[in-house]
């Protein structure tokens, strides 16, 4: 709520006798400030962005999505996009978390066409240092296939990903994937049900 202050301030009237005329005056706002947003140390810890607030409380658990490019310097990662949480603030600099990623729509549209099939599998992993983490994983064959080969393609991903990820910390997981490690273990445990053309981590989301 704006907090109001009262004053009088003495005028002439057109009759020369002075009166006191009360105004209000509004208290003036804060003005805000910006904020670096720093990348998780597995990002280098650089600033990758920044974002403007009154008061730094204001921003811890804001989230930032950013091209994975813009982050690694490397053009490769373009059709990726991160999403970084605010967990501290320190001198002006607004620390981040890894909070999650995903493929842009562009990339997923050029996979997939009417002659081959898409497969989606769904992992929920609890990882080494205590994160819950759900890997959304997607598959393309050579060419269209029926029910019962989705399934079991479907079937080895999710067995694969459990396997791959058993032991692992979030970090390590999320490196990899970036290192397309996890996607090349997961073509190879499914190559042979039926020929793949790709495997790609469609999103990955930090449930805790």
């Amino acid at each position: 709520m704006v907090n109001y202050r009262h004053y009088f301030v003495f005028i002439r009237n057109n009759y020369g006798e002075t009166m006191a005329r009360k105004t209000t005056g509004v208290k003036k706002k804060k003005q805000k400030t910006w904020y670096s947003i720093v990348s998780p140390k597995q990002f280098g810890e650089k600033e990758v962005a920044t974002t403007l607030a009154i008061d730094s409380k204001n921003i811890i658990g804001r989230k930032v999505n950013l091209p994975l490019s813009d982050i690694t310097g490397d053009f490769k990662h373009f059709h990726t996009t991160v999403t970084l949480k605010i967990n501290d603030v320190k001198d002006l600099k607004a620390h981040t978390e890894y909070n999650g990623q995903s493929l842009i729509s562009d990339k997923i549209a050029r996979m997939v066409n009417r002659w081959k099939s898409r497969i989606d599998a769904v992992s929920d992993i609890d990882t080494k240092d205590e994160h819950k983490l759900r890997i959304k994983t997607i598959i393309i064959t050579r060419k269209r296939v029926n029910t019962s080969i989705k399934s079991e393609i479907r079937k080895a991903v999710l067995i694969e990903t459990g396997k791959y990820c058993e032991g692992h910390d979030m970090e390590t997981i999320v490196s990899d994937i970036f290192a397309n490690k996890l996607q090349k273990a997961l073509f190879h445990a499914t190559k042979n049900i039926y020929p793949l053309q790709s495997i790609e981590i469609r999103k990955t989301e930090v449930l805790k």
